[in-house]
């Protein structure tokens, strides 16, 4: 087996998917919302697409050292905490800029108003990541909006951006929505690797606390 819930868990696979998304040198702002690599040859013989598709992802934090977090719904990692983010848009050719996207997902999945994210100054946290094996799919289907087709391999790249709310997260009304099944208030310090739908992401956290 290569694939386990749409993610690809071969480690030669993995390198070798890795290693050509990273070669595309496909920059901190993409062109396309999923950007095509060429061909790839799977163990079981058959041929498909392989795309680096980009994400975005949105660390709410507050002065007391508490961030916003979803359990997610859907595999893969569902049931475990995550950031709220998603992937970038292609909408009739222009490409939704990564903040943006950063942005309406969280809206999305957490139910925070706008106009509390638009009091912040987003930070972008360190650069777009390509280099992320944990986090290679197979479609599961016909992925609206790009050329992915059901069958493809996709690597998610991602660029994470911290929004820091004034107070205390507790205070303000948030709803689970979209993909998130709940959303809560979690203090960082109590945060561990294992609770993660995504391995990087309490990496991101971490960094968004350091300032780096």
């Amino acid at each position: 087996m290569f694939v386990r819930d749409s993610i690809i868990i071969d480690a030669v696979l993995q390198r070798e998917i890795t290693a050509r998304v990273v070669a595309a040198e496909l920059g901190n702002e993409p062109a396309q919302a999923a950007a095509y690599l060429g061909p790839l040859a799977l163990p079981d013989g058959k041929t498909v697409g392989l795309f680096a598709r980009h994400a975005a992802d949105a660390i709410i934090m507050d002065a007391c050292s508490q961030v916003v977090l979803i359990t997610r719904i859907f595999s893969p990692g569902a049931g475990l905490l995550a950031i709220p983010g998603g992937f970038i848009d292609d909408i009739e050719g222009k490409v939704e800029a990564p903040v943006v996207t950063a942005v309406r997902e969280a809206i999305e999945e957490t139910g925070i108003a706008a106009e509390v994210l638009a009091q912040c100054v987003p930070i972008a946290i360190g650069t777009r990541s390509y280099d992320r094996p944990f986090d290679i799919r197979q479609a599961w289907n016909d992925l609206t909006g790009t050329r992915i087709r059901k069958g493809d391999v996709f690597s998610v790249s991602t660029q994470a951006f911290c929004f820091k709310i004034s107070g205390n997260l507790h205070d303000y009304k948030l709803q689970a929505g979209d993909d998130a099944k709940a959303v809560s208030v979690w203090a960082v310090a109590e945060l561990m690797p294992d609770l993660f739908a995504v391995p990087d992401h309490i990496t991101m956290i971490e960094a968004a606390c350091s300032g780096s």
